[in-house]
């Protein structure tokens, strides 16, 4: 199978049906799941110098303040999300290195053996990726679960407080 089927097969076969099932919604190639303040944000990057037979890609996994309300907006920039991390944040140190994973992300190449490679795929988001996104449920939580990720816990901080801040100017209005 080449490296762009295991992708895509991937993509249909283990993330959308995981994401469906925890309740995100999808336009493209970006996951959200949105609360009251926030969205949570989940995007799959391809590196550019990816091709048909071997793609590297990251798993995105963020907040988005204010939330996304509508899928008919323009799709969020990375740049724009209060907190844009990878999937090693969410992974346990003892399993971010193993065949299919580096360190800027994973990668297949044709002819890897896709139901070991989906299988893994399932467990980072079955065992952690998901149930770590899904407990956050508010802001306090969102800080609490990034109060130990330099630079995206001080950016976090002040979203939240541009955010308040913004709001509290309309409630003024």
């Amino acid at each position: 199978m080449k490296a762009i089927e295991l992708f895509q097969k991937m993509e249909a076969e283990v993330l959308k049906p995981l994401m469906l099932e925890a309740n995100f919604k999808n336009d493209g190639e970006i996951w959200w799941k949105s609360e009251e303040d926030f969205s949570l944000v989940l995007t799959l990057q391809k590196y550019w110098w990816s091709t048909e037979d071997k793609i590297d890609f990251r798993i995105n996994l963020g907040l988005m303040i204010p939330p996304i309300k509508h899928s008919n907006i323009k799709r969020p920039e990375i740049t724009e999300l209060a907190v844009c991390v990878s999937q090693d944040c969410y992974l346990p140190e003892d399993i971010q290195f193993h065949k299919f994973k580096n360190s800027i992300g994973y990668c297949i190449k044709n002819d890897d053996n896709d139901e070991e490679f989906l299988n893994l795929i399932q467990r980072d988001f079955e065992k952690y990726i998901i149930p770590q996104l899904i407990r956050q449920e508010s802001l306090e939580d969102c800080v609490e679960f990034y109060k130990d990720v330099p630079f995206w816990n001080q950016r976090l901080d002040r979203f939240i407080q541009e955010h308040k801040f913004k709001l509290m100017n309309n409630l003024a209005s």
